[in-house]
């Protein structure tokens, strides 16, 4: 159970959700690494369910739709649940020509509902900003996406957004996209050390949908783990440079553990309570792992942070962001996958955006 400080936000119209969710996240999915342990991952998931979680993020790309299967299954293990999942289209190329070819989206919202064992997802996204050459796929992409919202099959259009770590072409091809699509959802990284992107005017993504009246789903809140205490897996060239970089990150943490204790509680707290508070209109979507994890993430959110607080950890945040602000750092804090589910750097790759 969430604290009572800690309401339903809106998301979509109609669709208001607590504030924290579980993800399937990326980087467990990559092919670089041990296949994950699926029943971990499964008890991990009924733990959610049995905390009171409102929605699920997942994508079909997190191992070909195997991510979904294992959602699915809790949720048919639990008859009369109330969670909603999110999941993604355009990254997975099947046998058609390209992702967002023909009918293609709609083919992969049925087999994603058949994963799923849902009649509806609460949040579909594009994924993808190729829409083939001269955007030739966008607008029926963008018809079929309202269709089914009308149909009922989905309840919002998401859109992938832009991160701390995207380059200016990025964004300008996400307000673009924007404007084409007009979603209701947007989701994005964002964590201490990867703040809410920049959009030009003053705002930042968060003010940007809250302006928009656009809900903001937000991954890897907890940095791949490093605020929660796990050893950050630098790509640095130099190995003296990572190790500076982990001293800083390693020295950021130290402070915040004097002022709000050692504990991975209050770890948890820190980091999760401080991504909440950046935006009133977003959702967070926390890795999910084992029972135990999962337990602590809905469990440590007692008490919420006051502005001295929030300011001392802003500080601390900003220290680490100056000190791993390197091309090679960028590994730190975000993950990817390729229409394969393998694992790419940076995650805002610059082709292809396509027009």
């Amino acid at each position: 159970m969430l604290p009572h400080d800690l309401p339903r936000r809106p998301v979509a119209p109609g669709l208001f959700l607590k504030p924290l969710c579980v993800g399937t996240g990326t980087s467990r999915w990559s092919t670089t690494t041990s296949r994950p342990d699926d029943e971990k991952l499964l008890d991990g998931l009924r733990c959610a369910v049995e905390s009171g979680v409102e929605l699920v993020d997942t994508a079909d790309s997190h191992l070909h739709g195997h991510a979904e299967r294992l959602v699915g299954k809790i949720l048919k293990e639990n008859r009369g649940h109330r969670v909603q999942v999110s999941s993604t289209v355009g990254r997975v190329l099947g046998s058609a020509p390209h992702p967002y070819a023909g009918p293609r989206v709609r083919h992969q919202l049925e087999q994603t509902l058949e994963n799923l064992y849902l009649a509806e997802l609460a949040v579909y996204t594009l994924e993808s900003y190729d829409f083939g050459n001269g955007d030739r796929y966008l607008a029926p992409v963008v018809e079929q996406m309202r269709t089914l919202r009308d149909l009922g099959q989905i309840r919002a259009i998401g859109l992938r957004g832009p991160d701390g770590c995207s380059s200016p072409r990025y964004v300008r091809r996400f307000l673009e996209l924007f404007d084409e699509i007009r979603p209701d959802v947007v989701w994005t990284r964002a964590n201490g050390l990867l703040p809410l992107p920049d959009i030009g005017d003053g705002e930042n993504l968060g003010t940007f949908t809250e302006r928009h009246g656009v809900g903001l789903l937000i991954a890897s809140p907890l940095a791949n783990g490093i605020l929660a205490g796990r050893r950050p897996r630098l790509e640095a060239r130099a190995a003296d440079q990572a190790e500076k970089q982990t001293a800083a990150i390693d020295h950021g943490l130290a402070i915040l553990a004097d002022r709000f204790g050692p504990s991975a509680h209050a770890r948890l707290r820190v980091a999760l309570r401080f991504i909440l508070h950046q935006a009133q209109n977003a959702v967070v979507a926390v890795g999910v792992g084992d029972r135990t994890e999962v337990s602590r993430y809905f469990n440590c959110l007692d008490g919420p942070l006051c502005a001295t607080d929030l300011a001392v950890i802003e500080d601390v945040f900003r220290g680490i962001r100056n000190a791993i602000r390197v091309p090679e750092a960028r590994t730190v804090i975000v993950e990817a996958t390729d229409p394969a589910g393998r694992e790419i750097f940076p995650a805002q790759p610059e082709k292809p955006l396509r027009r």
